[in-house]
Formats: structure tokens, sequence, C-alpha cells
């Protein structure tokens, strides 16, 4: 799949390898441009649901999360319709991991 990004800071962040060290040091930083990569090289949507981090889908503005270990979690949407097919255009790299609580 091919990445965009959805705006120039989330860009910067995930296109620099010193930037995402920066900002969740050697390893975590090494795992976010890792599963960025495995982003890109998955062919389908079903590719992407078998990497590790439980790929979820938000269905109040679908959009898809999917975490990064302990690291951080990777916001996105399957943009078809700007960029063409296969496309991901990744919205917001943020600290937390998505967690789901019981209550």
């Amino acid at each position: 799949m091919d990445i965009w990004f959805g705006d120039d800071e989330t860009a910067e962040l995930c296109s620099r390898a010193a930037n995402l060290t920066a900002r969740w040091g050697a390893a975590g930083g090494m795992a976010v441009g890792r599963r960025l990569l495995q982003i890109e090289a998955a062919p389908t949507v079903e590719a992407l649901r078998a990497l590790p981090g439980g790929l979820c889908r938000d269905a109040t503005d679908d959009t898809w999360m999917i975490n990064v270990g302990n690291v951080a979690v990777i916001r996105f949407a399957l943009d078809d319709r700007t960029y063409g097919a296969g496309t991901v255009r990744v919205l917001s790299v943020s600290d937390q991991p998505a967690v789901r609580i019981r209550r």
C-alpha cells in the first residue's frame, strides 16, 4: 500500500528515523518505523489484520487503529478515493496505545 500523511507534522515525524527516535527513544522509534513499513508492505486489509497490534476500525469516522507495542497507536484511513486503490493515509501517531477498558 502507498502511505500518505494527513498533515505535514505527521509526515515529518514519520519520515525520519531521527524524529521517531527523538519522540519514542531508540527501541520505540524503531518499532513505530517498522510498523509503518509493515503497513506499507501489506497488499490488502486482510494482510493488515494479520499484523501484530490488534487492528481495529472506528465506525464513527471510518478510520483504523493499530497498536505499536506499548509505545504508540497509529491511526489511519484507507483512502482509495483521493490517492488511488491501495492507499493508506496516516492521520496520527499518538503516544498512548489504544486500550479497551471493560466497565
